[in-house]
C-alpha cells in the first residue's frame, strides 16, 4: 500500500526536541488522538532519522515516532546518531583502540554527544535495550516509486552495496563491529557510513582550508545534490572562508557521485544548514536547517516545488 502512496510529509532531524516536532506536525495538519498523531486526510510522515541527542526529550520523541510508525501514520529511516548510539552501547572493539570494551569509545567527546540520551537511557538498562532494538529496525534508506529517503547521501554505488548485503537496507547485529572500525572501513562499512554521514572529497593537490576549530584540512564536504556548474568554492559545505578553496570546476572523482538531474526526488537531512530553507535542485532537497524548522509536503510531483516547502513558524 505504501509503495503507491503519493501524499507524504517529510520531516528532518528532530534531535529530541519535542516542541519542534509537535509544532511541525500541528502546522502540517496532524492531530493527536488516542496517544498517536495522525492526519485527517490520511497523509503519512517520512522521518529522516536523528531522533536523539541534543534536546532533553529523547524518550517522548521516540515514543511518538514509534506510535505513528506502528499505526501506519509514519515511516522512518536511521540517522548517524542512532548508529552512534548503537555502537556506544554495544560491547566490542572500537576504532580508537580504547580498552573500555565498547564499539564506540566512551571518551569525553563521545559521551558528551550522547549526554541527554544517556540520562534517559543508561548503558545496560532493559528499557535502553528496547530502544536500541528499535533502532536496528530502521532502514538505512527507503526507495519508493516516486521518492527516495536517506539521512545524508544518496549514491547508487553505496545503495547497491547495502542492498546486496542486507536485502532490506536494515542492519544486523553482526554488521555493527565492522562499522565500528571507521578508519579501516570495508566497502560495506564505507557505504553505510557515507550514506549516514555524508562523503568527503580530496581538494586538488596543494590546496587546503582551515575549519572552525583551526584545524587544517585537505578534504571537504561537497553539495553532492547541487545541479549545474560546480566549483570547489561554490560546492563546499562547512568551510568558514570559501576564498581558501580553488574557484575551479570539481572534477567528477571516484569519491563522490553528484546526483543525476534525471533521478527521482531524494530527501535528506543531517547537514545543519545555517541559511534559510530553499530548493537548490529540482530533485534533491536538504531539510535540516538549524534556525528554521521546515518540512516538505510531497504530493507525487517529479519536480520539487517551493510551494510545497513548508516553513514552520517558531
Amino acid at each position: 500500500m505504501l509503495q503507491n502512496h503519493s501524499h507524504i510529509d517529510v520531516i528532518p532531524d528532530i534531535h529530541a526536541d519535542l516542541d519542534r516536532l509537535t509544532k511541525t506536525l500541528t502546522y502540517l495538519g496532524y492531530r493527536e488522538s488516542a496517544s498517536c498523531w495522525a492526519h485527517p486526510e490520511g497523509r503519512i510522515v517520512a522521518f529522516l532519522g536523528d531522533f536523539i541527542d541534543g534536546g532533553d526529550q529523547n524518550s517522548v520523541v521516540i515514543s511518538l515516532v514509534r506510535a505513528m510508525q506502528l499505526r501506519g501514520h509514519a515511516i522512518a529511516i536511521m540517522g548517524n546518531h542512532e548508529l552512534n548510539a548503537l555502537l556506544y552501547h554495544e560491547r566490542g572493539e572500537n576504532s580508537e583502540r580504547t580498552s573500555d570494551g565498547f564499539m564506540r569509545a566512551h571518551t569525553l567527546k563521545n559521551t558528551a554527544q550522547h549526554e541527554t540520551f544517556l540520562k534517559e537511557f543508561p548503558v545496560g538498562a532493559p528499557h535502553t535495550q528496547d530502544v536500541l532494538d528499535w533502532f536496528m529496525t530502521l532502514p538505512l534508506f527507503i526507495d519508493l516509486p516516486g521518492i527516495r529517503l536517506v539521512h545524508a547521501y544518496w549514491d547508487d554505488r553505496h545503495i547497491d552495496t547495502i542492498r546486496h548485503r542486507t536485502g532490506d537496507a536494515r542492519l544486523k547485529r553482526d554488521d555493527l563491529q565492522e562499522l565500528a572500525f571507521e578508519k579501516d572501513a570495508t566497502r560495506f562499512a564505507d557505504a553505510v557510513l557515507s550514506s549516514l554521514k555524508g562523503p568527503e572529497a580530496e581538494l586538488p593537490h596543494g590546496h587546503s582550508f582551515t575549519d572552525i576549530k583551526g584545524h587544517t584540512r585537505t578534504a571537504v564536504r561537497l553539495k553532492w545534490w547541487q545541479a549545474g556548474v560546480r566549483t570547489w568554492r561554490s560546492s563546499a559545505l562547512s568551510v568558514p572562508r570559501s576564498d581558501d578553496l580553488p574557484d575551479t570546476p570539481v572534477i567528477e572523482c571516484g569519491d563522490i557521485n553528484f546526483y543525476g538531474a534525471q533521478e527521482k526526488p531524494v530527501f535528506f537531512g543531517h547537514y545543519k544548514m545555517l541559511s534559510q530553507p530553499e530548493i537548490a535542485a529540482h530533485n534533491a532537497l536538504c531539510l535540516d536547517y538549524i534556525e528554521r524548522p521546515c518540512a516538505y509536503r510531497w504530493n507525487g510531483e517529479r519536480l520539487l516545488s517551493t510551494d510545497n516547502l513548508i516553513l514552520v513558524p517558531k
